[in-house]
C-alpha cells in the first residue's frame, strides 16, 4: 500500500526552453483570457493576468532603487489588491469561480461567527490544553533550527518573551470550536481534506517565501496579516531551481538581495490584506510570504487536495508536438502546472454539493489516529473512476490493482515502471527520473498532477543524482 501513497504524493510537468516556454506563456494566457478580461495587459503584465490597480511603469534601475535589501514586493506596486467578499459564498461560487481558476479572494469577517473567536482565550487554552505538546517554530521562519515540541501551559507562560510560535494541528476536541466555512461544504471538496493547522504566537513573524502543494483557507482569529501571492508562471524569475529545498526559496524575504537576485524584479504580485476574522484563499502552487503584525495573533489553515481537470474527455495522455524542451526544471513543472489549470478552468464539470452546515467535529483529517476513517485523495484512478476508497483497495478483490494517476492505457506510463509501481528504489529516485523522461514525450495529466508533489521538498543532493542518472524511458 505504500505504492498508493506514492503515487499520490506525485506531481508532474512539462517543460520548454526558457524562451519558447515564456513566449507561449505569454501567448497562450493573453489569448485565453483577451476575451474574458478587458483589462488585460491595463499594467503591462506580460503574462496577461491582467490587474485592478494603476498601471506602474517602472524602468530596472527605479525597481532596484526601491526594492534592493527590501523586503519582498518593495520593488513595485502589486498587481492585484485580492478581492474582497463582505460575505460568505457558497461552495459551487467558491470552486467553479475561484479554486478552479486559481484566484486568491479574501472573505471578510466569516470567522467571527465561529466558537473560537471568543473562546480562544489564553485562560480557556491553558484550563482546557494546557497539557497538551505542540509543534513549535521560530519567528524568522528558520526551517533549519527546529526548537522541540512544548506543553501549552508552557508556551502561554513565556510566548510574550520568546522568539517561539506554535504551529501544529488543531486538535480534534478544539474542532468543536470551528464552524467549517461555508465555502468548503461540499463532498467535491469537504472529501478531499488533507489537514488543518493552528497558528498562535504575539506576531510580528515573517514566513518564507513557499508553495503548498494543496490548497488552502487560512483563517484569521485574532491579529492582522499580509499575504503576498505570486502566481506559479514567474517560478524561474523567482530563483526556484537554486534553492536548497524546492519549494521554499532561499531569498531573504526581508532583505531581498537584488544583485543576486535580478529576475525578482520581472516578478508581479497579489497582495491580500486580512484583517481579524477574516479568510483568506491561497490557491495551490502559488508562492505566498505571510507577515504578521506585532501583535496576539491565532490562525487556523485548512488544507484539501484538488486536481485540474482533463483537456479532453477521458483520460488520454495526448503526444508532446516538441522535445526541444528545458529538462528537469522545477520552476517549469510549476508555471506548466499553472497553465494547465488556466487552460481548462472554463470547462471545468459544475460540481454538484449536498451538505449543510456543520462543525469541523464532524470531520476527520488524513493525519488523524490510525483508527480514524480514511480520507479520500491517494486512489488514483481507483477513486476517480470507481468510487474506491483507500480502505477498499485492503479487500481481496480490489488488493491486485494498482492505484495510478498516469494514463493507464499507455504500457510507457509510470503506472507500468517497475520501480514506480514496486517503490524498490530508495528515495525513489528512478521512479521520478523516469517519470521526468515520460512527461518529456506525453501530455498526460498525472505529469501536471505529480511532479510538483514528487520534486516539493527534494534535497540538492538528490535534485542533481535524478539529473545526472541514466535515462530508462
Amino acid at each position: 500500500m505504500y505504492y498508493i501513497m506514492l503515487f499520490s504524493s506525485k506531481r508532474s510537468f512539462e517543460i520548454f526552453t526558457l524562451t519558447e516556454f515564456f513566449c507561449i506563456v505569454s501567448l497562450i494566457l493573453c489569448h485565453e483570457h483577451s476575451s474574458h478580461h478587458s483589462e488585460t495587459h491595463s499594467c503591462g503584465n506580460q503574462y496577461g493576468e491582467g490587474c485592478n490597480v494603476a498601471k506602474n511603469n517602472l524602468t530596472d534601475e527605479e525597481m532596484f532603487q526601491r526594492g534592493h535589501m527590501k523586503p519582498f514586493g518593495s520593488h513595485r506596486p502589486p498587481d492585484f489588491i485580492v478581492e474582497e467578499l463582505p460575505y460568505m459564498i457558497s461552495p459551487e461560487d467558491f470552486y467553479m469561480n475561484y479554486v478552479v481558476k486559481h484566484k486568491p479572494v479574501v472573505f471578510k469577517g466569516a470567522v467571527k461567527y465561529w466558537p473560537a473567536y471568543t473562546k480562544w482565550t489564553d485562560e480557556y487554552l491553558n484550563t482546557t490544553y494546557g497539557q497538551e505538546r505542540f509543534h513549535m517554530e521560530t519567528k524568522d521562519d528558520d526551517k533549519w533550527n527546529v526548537p522541540p515540541d512544548m506543553e501549552l501551559s508552557t508556551f502561554l507562560s513565556h510566548y510574550n518573551h520568546s522568539n517561539r510560535y506554535l504551529v501544529d494541528e488543531v486538535l480534534p476536541d478544539m474542532r468543536k470550536d470551528v464552524i467549517l466555512p461555508l465555502c468548503l461544504r461540499c463532498e467535491e471538496m469537504s472529501s478531499f481534506f488533507f489537514v488543518s493547522y493552528f497558528w498562535m504566537s504575539t506576531g510580528g513573524t515573517s514566513s518564507s517565501i513557499h508553495i503548498d502543494t494543496d490548497e488552502n483557507l487560512l483563517c484569521v482569529i485574532h491579529g492582522h496579516k499580509s499575504v503576498l501571492m505570486v502566481s506559479p508562471v514567474y517560478s524561474t524569475h523567482l530563483y526556484s531551481d537554486e534553492s536548497r529545498v524546492l519549494g521554499v526559496l532561499d531569498i531573504n524575504p526581508q532583505a531581498v538581495d537584488l544583485e543576486k537576485f535580478p529576475n525578482v524584479m520581472k516578478v508581479r504580485y497579489h497582495h491580500a490584506n486580512v484583517e481579524e476574522g477574516d479568510i483568506v484563499y491561497i490557491p495551490q502552487m502559488w508562492w505566498h510570504q505571510v507577515i504578521s503584525r506585532p501583535e496576539r495573533q491565532q490562525a487556523v489553515a485548512l488544507w484539501w487536495k484538488s486536481k485540474p481537470a482533463f483537456k479532453k474527455p477521458g483520460r488520454e495522455a495526448l503526444p508532446v508536438k516538441s522535445l526541444e524542451k528545458e529538462r528537469f526544471s522545477f520552476g517549469n513543472v510549476l508555471a506548466q502546472y499553472e497553465l494547465w489549470v488556466q487552460n481548462v478552468s472554463d470547462y471545468t464539470p459544475r460540481i454538484k454539493c449536498k451538505d449543510q452546515q456543520v462543525f469541523m467535529s464532524n470531520y476527520q483529517f488524513e493525519s488523524d489516529k490510525s483508527n480514524a476513517p480514511q480520507t479520500r485523495g491517494d486512489g488514483g484512478y481507483l477513486e476517480e473512476e470507481l468510487g474506491l476508497k483507500i480502505s477498499d483497495l485492503h479487500k481481496p478483490e480490489y488488493r491486485d490493482l494498482d492505484p495510478c494517476d498516469f494514463d493507464y492505457t499507455n504500457q510507457k506510463s509510470p503506472c507500468h515502471f517497475r520501480s514506480c509501481r514496486d517503490q524498490e528504489d530508495e528515495g525513489n529516485t528512478k521512479c521520478i527520473r523516469y517519470i521526468l523522461d515520460y512527461c518529456l514525450h506525453y501530455d498526460d495529466r498525472g505529469c501536471v498532477d505529480q511532479l510538483p508533489q514528487l520534486m516539493n521538498k527534494l534535497g540538492s543532493s538528490q535534485y542533481k543524482e535524478i539529473q545526472q542518472m541514466p535515462s530508462e524511458f
